[in-house]
């Protein structure tokens, strides 16, 4: 039990600092410090693009379980894509803003696009 609860522990703080922490010259790129409202509570684990950043920046939750199965968090990674590209929902990828899902509608497809991610599928017999 110890064990699990300093393992919790870890991760949390390992989440705290993934969420809006990005690698060196985010701002070159992203032009400002991002408006930090996105929150993994409750999503699916999967890819997410962050509507307010204008695509710019993604994340991906993670739900952390327990032995029982049960969520006890979710963690939270934030990405910025590269100069000139936005995140695209449809794709799940960086892409040219001509070419990507239109970032104002992509809060459509985070259900869909995330719904068999992660998934395993069954061998066929």
């Amino acid at each position: 039990m110890k064990t699990l609860v300093v393992i919790l522990a870890l991760v949390a703080l390992a989440t705290a600092q993934s969420a809006y922490q990005f690698s060196d010259g985010f701002l070159e790129v992203l032009g400002a410090q991002p408006v930090q409202n996105f929150d993994c509570a409750g999503r699916a684990y999967g890819y997410y693009a962050d509507v307010p950043t204008d695509c710019q920046v993604f994340h991906v939750c993670l739900p952390i379980s327990d032995d029982l199965g049960e969520i006890v968090e979710t963690a939270q990674f934030s990405f910025f894509c590269g100069n000139q590209t936005v995140f695209s929902q449809e794709s799940l990828t960086c892409s040219h803003p001509q070419e990507a899902f239109p970032c104002d509608q992509a809060e459509t497809l985070f259900d869909s696009s995330n719904a068999d991610f992660g998934k395993i599928p069954e061998e066929r017999k």
